[in-house]
């Protein structure tokens, strides 16, 4: 499952991150329990430095839709790390777009803005999913019609691809497409631990919002009903510049948890 924003409290070694990802806590404990106590505290101030200049980076921008964009270049950038893995994703296996996928505000006005700008959804899918209290049983019917994202094509691929999430873009696999629909199935996710912190950081901002693509995708359309909307800024400025890639990223996999 790729549900994972709203976390069990962190442990004693993520006290300084409010809302760590379930992968973040598992890989940090991973390294725990197999470096030496010197390296895994070496480990642990790089955690603590990305995590900030993340943050940092973040709350230059205004809450809204430029800063889910900048989320998402800055996701893609580390996700790079993991460009010679053999990820098994590709388009048109859709198992994942029918999980119950959480996002943050930012994403959601993108989202938002999409749909005001003509894309049309199913509205009273995304209602009906909506409705749904958090990691509802109904989630666990693999492949269910009234489960899949309502970005999602009939040839069961992502019709918003540039604009999908940064959960959605740091989901991958390297076992078989159908292992992810399949329950009880061995499935070996890729973890990239600078994506992981990344994800942390956005989810942590004060006053941040996050849950189901649904919820938040509705609550951005009530919210503003207005019917056009000018099409959302999709890079950065010329006067913004990124931070500088980090020098090969971890990735770390092991069998998912879900939260």
């Amino acid at each position: 499952m790729i549900t994972e924003l709203v976390t069990p409290p962190a442990t004693d070694s993520l006290e300084f991150i409010a809302l760590p990802t379930f992968q973040l806590r598992a890989t940090v404990e991973h390294f725990k329990a197999n470096l030496s106590p010197a390296d895994f505290a070496d480990l642990l101030a790089n955690v603590r430095s990305a995590f900030n200049k993340y943050t940092a980076k973040l709350l230059e921008f205004q809450p809204g839709a430029d800063r889910g964009s900048v989320l998402h270049q800055m996701m893609d950038r580390e996700l790079r790390a993991v460009s010679t893995l053999p990820v098994s994703c590709q388009k048109g296996c859709g198992g994942c777009c029918h999980y119950e996928v959480e996002i943050t505000q930012d994403e959601a006005e993108i989202l938002k803005t999409v749909v005001q700008d003509g894309f049309l959804i199913d509205l009273d899918l995304l209602r009906e999913q909506a409705q749904r209290e958090r990691q509802s049983p109904k989630w666990n019917q693999f492949w269910s019609p009234k489960n899949q994202c309502v970005f999602l094509g009939k040839e069961g691929s992502c019709q918003v691809y540039e604009e999908r999430p940064a959960i959605c873009r740091k989901h991958l696999v390297t076992t078989p497409a159908n292992a992810c629909t399949t329950a009880g199935a061995a499935v070996a996710p890729v973890q990239v631990l600078m994506a992981e912190i990344l994800l942390s950081a956005a989810v942590s901002l004060e006053g941040a919002t996050r849950a189901s693509l649904s919820k938040m995708l509705l609550a951005a359309l009530q919210a503003d009903a207005t019917p056009s909307k000018p099409s959302v800024i999709l890079r950065l400025p010329a006067s913004r510049t990124l931070p500088p890639a980090r020098a090969t990223p971890m990735a770390f996999a092991g069998r998912p948890t879900s939260t």
